[in-house]
């Protein structure tokens, strides 16, 4: 393979803009905005599918910290913070969909939906407590981000069974890591 990050970038533009794209550090995990990478598609009853994109939208709203307070926190301040809060009142956040029109792309991740596509809220989501030893407990989830409910499909996007099968060997190795402890 070889080459450089440089050049990989330069010949991948979607990935150097990923690179370039403003991540400011949040102020809580309960300030931040989640959003599904690839696409899924919902199936109704009589067979139609129509494609979305997932949203987490914080009820407390998108909140950012800049370079110098940044600085002050610890390598943890994101766990310890929302241990803090949820310890202090539920943490909620609003499930959207942002819906494909005819013609977007749905089998590359890297293709963003114009922001005029329609939002539609599809339920709300709640936290009101931390998974007691969750640093044990993380050893033992896979995230398998194909849905595997009656009604909801993926797309095409073979980023999704790469995701799939690559998050299933991360599992076993922890879980193996932990038995040779």
């Amino acid at each position: 393979m070889g080459g450089t990050i440089g050049e990989f970038l330069g010949s991948h533009p979607p990935a150097m803009a990923f690179v370039q794209a403003p991540k400011p550090p949040p102020v809580s995990f309960a300030t931040l905005k989640y959003f599904s990478v690839t696409a899924f598609k919902l199936i109704d009853a009589a067979g139609k599918e129509t494609f979305i994109r997932y949203q987490f939208v914080p009820d407390a709203g998108v909140q950012s910290l800049d370079a110098e307070a940044v600085k002050e926190k610890g390598p943890n301040y994101l766990q310890e913070e929302l241990e803090a809060r949820v310890a202090s009142a539920p943490i909620g956040f609003k499930l959207v969909a942002q819906v494909a029109a005819e013609g977007d792309v749905k089998d590359d991740a890297t293709v963003h939906w114009p922001a005029d596509r329609p939002i539609i809220e599809l339920g709300k989501f709640t936290l009101d407590a931390v998974v007691p030893e969750n640093l044990k407990e993380q050893k033992y989830i896979i995230f398998d981000p194909i849905p595997r409910v009656e009604g909801v499909g993926p797309s095409d996007d073979p980023l999704l069974e790469m995701r799939a099968a690559i998050y299933l060997i991360s599992g076993k190795q922890r879980r193996a890591a932990e038995y040779a402890e």
